[in-house]
């Protein structure tokens, strides 16, 4: 690869990386039923956003069916105004075993196996998706244990959403925990049913959108090293979660 196409790469990578930060990448606010709704990439966002597009009249077709790049309703970004503004909002998220979270970050971005609606795009450096691209640690059809070495050396506080800890998206600047209902993505039909009650949320569907072509399970792709690297970077998301490898 040529040094100038290294530059335009890494310029592109660095902006797609800029783009998670904006407020659309955020929460979506559900105004007429009260409610907040905080994504977390690789926990079903993609059928909870393309369901709350429907909702709230948002218009895919302005961005191909994408529902990560239009614009949807979403609270003020000033954390000191949400008690003023929100006061008695119902926040809710859903959170996946970390484990299992990064196997499918792996089969997407690196592997490239997620059919169907093909939100995910290759088009910095082939073989990593746009998303990665600005971290030189991932390689085309790098091996999952060099994936998961690769996660463990970037912080949170730089990592891409795809493979940030969990619980950053959920927590005030004090570190304190900002939601009032977590939901699983093992459990997400019955949990969003909470939701619903809780909130007055219509009976809608979430389609199954962003899944891999085909089924794996997540234990088979760790070795017992991997597995504790895992454990160790995702420290706080298992212990406040609840979560254990193999469930």
């Amino acid at each position: 690869m040529s040094l100038l196409r290294q530059v335009k790469g890494r310029f592109a990578g660095q902006l797609y990386g800029l783009a998670d930060s904006l407020p659309w990448r955020r929460r979506i606010l559900l105004k007429a039923y009260r409610a907040i709704y905080i994504p977390i990439p690789k926990v079903a966002c993609t059928s909870f956003k393309t369901a709350f597009a429907d909702l709230l009249g948002v218009d895919l077709s302005k961005s191909d069916g994408d529902p990560h790049r239009v614009l949807y309703p979403s609270p003020v970004p000033v954390e000191a105004l949400q008690d003023v503004l929100y006061r008695g909002f119902y926040r809710f998220a859903f959170v996946r075993n970390p484990w299992d979270r990064l196997v499918s970050c792996y089969r997407d971005k690196i592997r490239d196996e997620v059919g169907g609606s093909g939100h995910t795009h290759f088009s910095i450096r082939p073989g990593v998706a746009n998303c990665l691209a600005r971290f030189d640690a991932f390689e085309p059809a790098m091996p999952f244990d060099a994936f998961v070495a690769a996660v463990a050396s970037i912080p949170d506080s730089v990592a891409d959403e795809h493979f940030r800890s969990q619980h950053t998206f959920l927590v005030t600047k004090k570190g304190e925990l900002a939601v009032d209902f977590v939901g699983r993505y093992e459990t997400l039909a019955d949990d969003f049913q909470i939701v619903r009650q809780k909130t007055g949320l219509p009976d809608i569907e979430l389609p199954r959108l962003q899944a891999a072509r085909k089924v794996a399970k997540y234990v088979s792709y760790y070795t017992p090293s991997t597995r504790d690297l895992v454990a160790e970077r995702f420290q706080r998301d298992i212990e406040s979660f609840g979560y254990e490898f193999g469930t």
